[in-house]
């Protein structure tokens, strides 16, 4: 059944329980993953929990600010996994009245996407040779090959998104059209500018996330980065991806389905990470997430969504808790935010929903 047919996600509209078959491997069972409470337990233990463990820490912000130009940004409260994450930046050079001269070394061995947010004036160079000089238009998108030296002289006030997809990304999602791993690190482009539709489409659905996807955030950035660096591999690569054939893809076994549901009810106030549920089926986040869907009719971040708001219905029935509290208590940026969402997947805004109950 496709969950979008209804605004209350039970688990029991598409799938039955059911055990693990006989002699299959259990991946990321509660024996060997780390332990987080259930979404009934106090808010209190949820983050006392949450202190204690380090397994799947996070930033507060999706897009985190460049502090170096072109120089990836680290953040120690992260997830174990983010050697193979995209990580979402965001560069400003600030106005001046005189040039503002900078500069890379080179950086690491990821592939970096510019995308420009304003229309600055100003001469760039790659790998010591002249590459642009003049006006660039707001909307531009560049793509910098891996660990390659950059300079540029701005003029005036510049604001850019950037997306860093590591080697292990591309690797991922190399493995996923080709069916094995490269045979060396990769460079799939050379520094240039593309007017490539799919990628401008993706990298901006990725700069508009920030603060505004709430709890399931996460597991959007997993989706469109994996997306994004496909379709480098399937650019630069003469084999296209096997998601453009006719061939729909399986459907998620019971099993895997049930241990991925059981994951995101465990979780529920806290951000989940697509590594995270692939990790726990054993499958590549690039096969779990199409067999995901083909199970439910929906991404893992739409039910990850409404299951939230399901419980959110469950935490409504208690007058004592207030509708700010329950927004927070399940990762919400703001009562606001929560309200529009549980309004688009409900019909109404909770506060009407609560007076309709007592």
């Amino acid at each position: 059944m496709n969950l979008h047919q209804s605004p209350d996600v039970s688990r029991s509209q598409f799938v039955e329980a059911a055990d693990s078959p006989v002699g299959v491997p259990v991946v990321g069972s509660e024996s060997n993953a780390p332990h987080y409470p259930r979404a009934g337990e106090k808010a209190t233990q949820v983050e006392r929990s949450a202190a204690d463990n380090s397994t799947f820490r996070f930033c507060a912000s999706l897009i985190r600010p460049e502090l170096k130009w072109f120089t990836r940004p680290i953040c120690e409260s992260v997830s174990s996994h983010l050697n193979s994450d995209a990580i979402l930046a965001r560069w400003l050079t600030p106005a001046s009245s005189c040039p503002t001269e900078l500069s890379s070394n080179g950086g690491d061995d990821a592939h970096v996407l510019t995308l420009f947010r304003s229309s600055p004036r100003g001469t760039w160079f790659f790998g010591g040779k002249p590459f642009f000089a003049g006006r660039v238009a707001s909307g531009s998108l560049w793509i910098k090959e891996p660990s390659q030296e950059a300079r540029a002289i701005y003029y005036e006030e510049s604001i850019s998104f950037r997306v860093y997809l590591p080697q292990s990304l591309i690797a991922e999602c190399y493995e996923g059209i080709y069916g094995r791993l490269p045979n060396a690190e990769l460079v799939l482009s050379e520094t240039k500018r593309t007017s490539d539709q799919i990628l401008s489409r993706l990298i901006r659905v990725l700069s508009d996330i920030d603060g505004e996807e709430g709890p399931v955030g996460p597991v959007l950035v997993d989706r469109v980065s994996l997306a994004l660096a496909s379709r480098l591999v399937s650019l630069n690569t003469k084999k296209m991806p096997l998601h453009t054939s006719c061939r729909q893809p399986s459907a998620l076994a019971k099993w895997r389905l049930n241990r991925a549901l059981d994951y995101i009810d465990a979780n529920l106030l806290r951000p989940i990470y697509l590594k995270e549920l692939s990790d726990a089926v054993g499958l590549s986040r690039m096969h779990f997430a199409a067999q995901f869907r083909a199970a439910t009719g929906c991404t893992p971040n739409h039910y990850i969504l409404r299951r939230k708001i399901a419980h959110a219905q469950t935490l409504l029935r208690d007058s004592s808790v207030s509708i700010a509290d329950i927004a927070l208590m399940l990762g919400f940026s703001t009562q606001a935010h929560f309200t529009v969402v549980f309004k688009n997947i409900v019909g109404s805004p909770p506060a009407y929903w609560r007076r309709q109950l007592f």
